[in-house]
């Protein structure tokens, strides 16, 4: 009888501390799980700030390319007129409207002013 009381305490011994692990553990998963979506909430804020600072930056690429492109475009006018400026035909109609020169085999018209 005495050998079955020890068993029987033995075992109950067991029993508790088998429920104290399995409380360690769940307590020590719960820890876990909270640390996890913690961790999860703020990776995913982060990657929203990432996502939102990418996209103002391509709003601002785009932009930024829009003014190079006009830009290219002045470049290309303002190197067309400093062509246009260094040739004949420009310096042929300055001296004709400021001037008033012409060729010599030139007949000018000139409207009379009615009075």
């Amino acid at each position: 009888m005495q050998q079955q009381t020890y068993s029987n305490i033995y075992k109950m011994a067991r029993r508790r501390k088998n429920n104290y692990r399995r409380k360690k553990t769940s307590t020590g998963r719960i820890y876990v799980a909270v640390i996890m979506l913690f961790m999860i909430g703020v990776m995913t804020f982060q990657i929203v700030k990432l996502y939102n600072k990418n996209q103002d930056l391509k709003e601002k690429e785009e932009a930024l390319q829009g003014q190079v492109d006009s830009a290219n475009e002045k470049s290309d006018e303002l190197k067309e007129y400093e062509q246009y400026v260094g040739s004949d035909e420009y310096i042929e109609n300055e001296a004709s409207k400021k001037l008033g020169l012409t060729h010599d085999n030139w007949i000018i018209f000139k409207e009379e002013e009615n009075k």
